[in-house]
């Protein structure tokens, strides 16, 4: 199972791992379980009791997603359910063993049970309810087995998983002054809600401590708050045997006013039994009088649809052993001793089962029937419409009516069933809101991202913070935002249509203008913490004033990585929005911090969308700046051709605005990508130009970043010598200017100079502060070239384990990167090194994949080619050792690259001698010790012993 074909996170403690689909899954169970079980074990023996590991492992199969925050999707949630299950942490405990093992139920019976191997008796079956999963998981101790139980095998299999997490008692319901709606057949979903709240309840009402207890279900429009209370309120009737009241208090109703609480009360009371004459006039009497009534009592009382906590004050019970359940669109918060069931939308696959639930027998294709939630927003009312509407036009699909809502200018519009519509829900929640309200409410629909902050709504809105927090908390608790982290709020996609129907009223034309003047100080002032290896020109313009202040380096990145996806959404959005020099200088300002945390994708993305935008519009001025920004990025992800055509355009353009400033920055850039792409003629050419720029533009910037890479190429070329004094030049200056990430990068390729020319106690001490700044400066790709050149030092000095975890975490932060050449650099290193421990199969299927994945590049080919040739000069099944090491000689010849040249020559004596041509060897090795001489190479050293011998000493060297 090869490493790099899976998918890898940390969860801290622990780690998740995605395999491909086609890999067996037998074998986890089978073997890996076993093996995993022994390795620990074996650990464990050898380290002290600190340092022991005992491990939960959890086994799923099923499709997942990935998104912004990594992978997603329902299997990946029961995956962690099932982890986190207390009786599979009791298991492990209880173990004298190091693993316990639990799989989801279709892991069991269609892996574990077919197995010929694993005794499927020898596993548990335990009910499993973890915050939303309620379901069964087979819980296997692999290095100290159950005993078989075939009896308890048999009655689990035949036991079909709870609905709660415990098997909670429910009596049964009283008739009497029983008023409940009908409780709808299709209810769907909800069931850690349900568990939380009918759990609660009945536990203490069986044990007779029930007080007087509130629940306020609240939600946003059309979430099925009305249909979850009285579904609840169905399971918990018989608690309260005294009668079941609904009272609806019209808090939204379309035409009616809300209920008066005096009005409400009268209605109870009557409800009650008390004559009309006897009714108290007052308010407070008759609160008094209804708390009377029920003393000694036990009812369940549920107001619908209150507007807050004045309606439904006066009508709560005073005695306990009484429950009420308040609906309401708003959060109710004045009510100290009230809980509250908030209520989100549906997961898909509840969606997906309610709309099956409503449209009936009838099978309709499970991808039409997931995107049709999904534009339904997952809320109930919508999903319900719809399928009422399908229900009711047999000829209809759900593929017809996903894409009929996709191409909808007015989709809020269209989620409608006869003469109820979703719009006119959202209406009564609109009317509801103050002037000031409405307007931040429309604002907000322009806003491009799906999370925006209290400081970007005051800017959209138009006022100061503080006002604009007191009406985002209004319209929070109106449900009609979402607040996802404190002062970071989210329209749901519904509610989002719903109010760009509404934003002709009462337009603001500078609104989205002064949200990224705000972004843009917001960026620039975050960016000021970010270090670049040269001088970034940005696009000329007058500084926006803002309000957004970083007062660390901490803060900044923070907030960078919250607003990143919103950042580039609003560029795209204001590129081709009539908005294209803020955007563009939006782009300019964001791109250091998307190149040093390695957002390389979003980067080219969004350069290429502003980039069409000022084609169009003729924009030669901002182009200049959006060229040399992708033509960077496109170097990070390897395209240097595509780079140096930018870059070049890039630098025509700066030229012919004499710019100079410019001119240096994209001519720096372009001889990073000519070094790239093996060109190191040019590459020297190009940086030299440069630097002679910043020279005479006194930029000691601009200097320090050619310097530095004039020393990579030099060490490329085998200079070593000419590399660390460029190398050294250019950190004096870093250092002196503070930038952090300049003097990672010089250090990087001083410690190169150290390491091959044998000096690895002074090239190890150079990487490891490399990897320590680029950890403070969250840099991932310069921490895994660290970490790639730490594990060639290790490997050097035989310490291969050491080696084989720098070059593994290097290649998964490659990986992750896309940095394809990179991830190969790695992989070439973990197959030599495979091969130095005797690993031949496993070496070659590294150093095959490397060989893949390096393409065109000539200078990583070479290395490749020479590590090839080796493998096969030991093992025969590799292939050709001569046939590698001609074309590495050829490769390295043609590009320049000394060491591998030498390296190429060694391959081919040894080649020699291994079928006796004594004669071309020794010529072959000579010429290899002259090139390991001249760079001061320690792989000298080899080629002199095997010349020595030979009978080919110094003096036959020196004297042929």
């Amino acid at each position: 199972m090869p490493w790099f074909d899976c998918k890898y996170e940390s969860t801290g403690d622990g780690a998740l791992i995605l395999v491909p689909a086609q890999i067996l899954k037998g074998p986890f169970v089978e073997v890996f379980s076993l093996s995993l079980a022994r390795e620990l074990q074996q650990h464990n023996e050898t380290h002290r009791a600190e340092e022991r590991i005992r491990l939960r492992m959890a086994l799923h199969a099923g499709e997942v997603a990935f998104d912004d925050q990594g992978v997603t999707g329902s299997a990946i949630n029961q995956t962690f359910r099932l982890m986190e299950a207390h009786q599979l942490k009791a298991a492990l405990a209880e173990s004298p063993g190091v693993l316990a093992l639990i799989t989801s139920t279709w892991f069991f019976d269609e892996v574990v049970r077919s197995s010929t191997i694993v005794d499927s008796s020898t596993f548990r079956p335990v009910h499993v309810a973890v915050k939303e999963t309620v379901t069964v998981g087979w819980i296997s101790l692999p290095d100290h087995p159950y005993p078989p139980s075939i009896e308890e095998l048999a009655s689990a299999k035949a036991e079909h998983p709870p609905r709660r997490p415990e098997a909670v008692h429910f009596p049964e319901p009283m008739s009497s002054r029983s008023m409940l709606p009908r409780d709808l057949p299709a209810f769907t979903g909800r069931g850690r809600e349900l568990a939380e709240l009918t759990g609660t309840v009945s536990t203490a009402a069986g044990q007779g401590t029930l007080g007087m207890v509130i629940h306020v279900v609240d939600g946003m429009p059309g979430i099925g708050k009305t249909t979850f209370a009285v579904h609840a309120a169905y399971q918990l009737a018989g608690h309260f045997p005294d009668g079941q009241i609904f009272l609806e208090l019209h808090g939204h109703s379309p035409g009616r006013a809300p209920v008066d609480p005096g009005d409400a009360l009268a209605s109870l009371l009557l409800l009650w039994g008390v004559p009309v004459l006897n009714i108290p006039v007052g308010l407070d009497d008759r609160a008094r009088l209804w708390r009377e009534k029920l003393a000694g009592r036990k009812i369940l009382l549920l107001l619908d649809d209150a507007v807050d906590d004045e309606q439904v004050r006066p009508l709560l019970p005073g005695s306990p052993g009484n429950l009420v359940l308040i609906t309401s669109r708003r959060r109710i918060e004045s009510v100290a001793d009230a809980s509250p069931v908030s209520l989100r939308t549906l997961p898909p696959q509840d969606a997906a089962a309610m709309f099956q639930r409503y449209t009936g027998a009838h099978r309709h294709d499970p991808r039409a029937v997931a995107e049709l939630m999904a534009m339904c927003g997952y809320l109930p009312l919508a999903i319900a419409l719809t399928a009422g509407r399908l229900r009711n036009h047999p000829c209809w699909t759900p593929e017809q009516l996903a894409d009929d809502l996709k191409c909808s200018r007015n989709r809020i519009a269209m989620l409608r069933a006869g003469n109820r519509t979703v719009a006119a829900a959202f209406d009564l929640s609109y009317r509801d809101l103050s002037p000031d309200e409405k307007r931040l409410f429309r604002r907000l629909s322009l806003y491009p991202g799906t999370q925006i902050e209290a400081h970007a709504a005051a800017a959209l809105y138009g006022e100061d913070l503080e006002t604009t927090g007191e009406h985002l908390d209004a319209l929070y608790l109106n449900h009609l935002l979402e607040e996802v982290a404190p002062g970071r709020y989210r329209l749901h996609d519904l509610t989002r249509a719903y109010s760009l129907t509404l934003s002709n009223e009462g337009g603001d034309d500078k609104a989205f203008e002064r949200l990224l003047d705000y972004y843009l100080h917001a960026v620039r002032s975050a960016t000021r913490f970010i270090a670049t290896r040269g001088p970034r020109p940005e696009i000329a313009a007058k500084r926006p004033v803002g309000t957004h202040e970083f007062e660390s380096e901490g803060e900044a990145i923070a907030w960078l990585s919250a607003e990143r996806a919103n950042l580039g959404a609003c560029i795209t959005y204001a590129a081709v929005h009539e908005h294209l020099h803020r955007a563009a200088e939006l782009a300019v300002a964001l791109h250091p911090y998307l190149e040093q945390h390695g957002y390389w994708h979003d980067a080219h993305r969004i350069d290429q969308v502003v980039l069409a935008a000022e084609q169009a519009a003729g924009n030669l001025t901002d182009e200049a700046a959006t060229r040399a920004d992708l033509g960077r990025v496109q170097s990070l992800l390897g395209d240097y051709p595509a780079a140096v055509e930018d870059l070049t355009r890039a630098r025509d353009l700066y030229a012919r605005s004499s710019d100079r400033f410019g001119e240096a920055a994209a001519l720096a850039e372009i001889g990073f990508a000519r070094m790239e792409l093996s060109e190191y003629p040019d590459a020297i050419e190009y940086l030299t130009r440069a630097r002679g720029l910043y020279e005479n533009l006194n930029n000691p910037f601009g200097i320090a970043g050619t310097l530095a890479s004039l020393a990579s190429v030099q060490f490329r070329l085998g200079r070593h010598d000419a590399a660390r004094t460029d190398g050294k030049r250019a950190l004096a200056l870093y250092v002196e200017l503070g930038n952090r990430l300049g003097e990672a990068l010089s250090l990087l390729c001083i410690g190169c100079t150290y390491g091959v020319c044998g000096d690895y106690v002074n090239a190890i001490n150079a990487f490891n502060r490399v990897l320590s700044l680029s950890r403070e400066l969250g840099d991932r790709y310069t921490e895994a070239r660290a970490l790639n050149n730490l594990g060639r030092m290790h490997f050097e000095r035989g310490n291969y384990g050491m080696a084989d975890s720098c070059y593994s975490s290097a290649q998964i932060i490659y990986s992750r990167l896309d940095s394809r050449t990179r991830e190969a650099v790695a992989l070439n290193n973990l197959g030599r090194l495979h091969h130095a421990a005797g690993n031949f199969r496993l070496a070659l299927m590294y150093l095959r994949r490397a060989h893949t994945l390096f393409g065109d590049d000539r200078a990583w080919q070479t290395e490749n080619l020479n590590n090839l040739g080796g493998l096969a000069l030991a093992w025969h099944e590799a292939g050709n050792p001569g046939e590698f090491y001609r074309q590495a000689l050829h490769q390295s010849r043609a590009i320049g690259i000394r060491l591998q040249e030498g390296r190429a020559l060694e391959g081919l004596g040894r080649c020699s001698l291994k079928v006796a041509d004594v004669a071309d060897g020794v010529a072959r090795l000579r010429e290899a010790l002259a090139v390991f001489d001249e760079l001061k190479a320690p792989e000298a050293k080899a080629v002199r012993t095997t010349l020595a011998n030979l009978g080919f000493g110094q003096r036959s060297l020196v004297h042929p």
